[in-house]
């Protein structure tokens, strides 16, 4: 396990490294393969001291990123917290890859796959607003299926998930809809 402490608007603490290796070296125990584990900590100025600090925990298993953020006053409580929401993470992945079956995953997939065509939205020159990009985050795309992609979303626990797809070499993204079921854009070469 490789562990990567990174600080933003703050310095490092006393025994930090230490403490992070003892909190996330249990997920070793939970995960069949741990690559590396970033800890990004950044101390923010907030009214509420309770949150001054932001912990956010990225662990590389295999094909599967599993990810947290926690807030706290101290850096090593957030940690603490994430480290626990990591190993809830950890379990329910374990779990999944024991259970060979994704029955639900695979009924999911046929669903969206019987779907029609998402409808493009209307332009209404009104509602749309001119914004600015703020943020912007870089990732790995692996080739993997769709049952594989909806595991993958479900782990980091975002409504979309935008990854290669394997059986047609392009990107594709999947998204949660509102009635709780999956819909996929899949784009077509011009």
């Amino acid at each position: 396990m490789k562990l990567t402490i990174r600080t933003h608007n703050t310095s490092t603490f006393e025994n930090f490294q230490e403490h992070a290796e003892k909190r996330l070296a249990r997920l070793e125990r939970l995960l069949p393969r741990v690559d590396d584990i970033v800890v990004e900590v950044e101390h923010e100025e907030t009214r509420a001291a309770a949150h001054r600090y932001a912990v956010q925990v990225t662990v590389h298993t295999g094909t599967s990123i599993l990810r947290a953020e926690e807030r706290g006053a101290d850096p090593r409580v957030a940690l603490d917290v994430a480290a626990d929401v990591l190993a809830r993470q950890a379990r329910r992945h374990k779990k999944r890859l024991h259970d060979r079956n994704h029955y639900v995953a695979k009924e999911a997939v046929a669903a969206v796959m019987s779907e029609p065509e998402v409808e493009a939205a209307e332009d209404d020159a009104e509602e749309y607003m001119l914004g600015k990009v703020v943020r912007v985050k870089h990732f790995e795309a692996k080739p993997m299926s769709q049952e594989e992609a909806l595991a993958q979303m479900d782990l980091i626990g975002h409504d979309f998930f935008l990854f290669l797809d394997s059986g047609s070499n392009d990107y594709a993204l999947l998204y949660k809809r509102k009635d709780g079921d999956y819909g996929m854009l899949a784009p077509r070469r011009a």
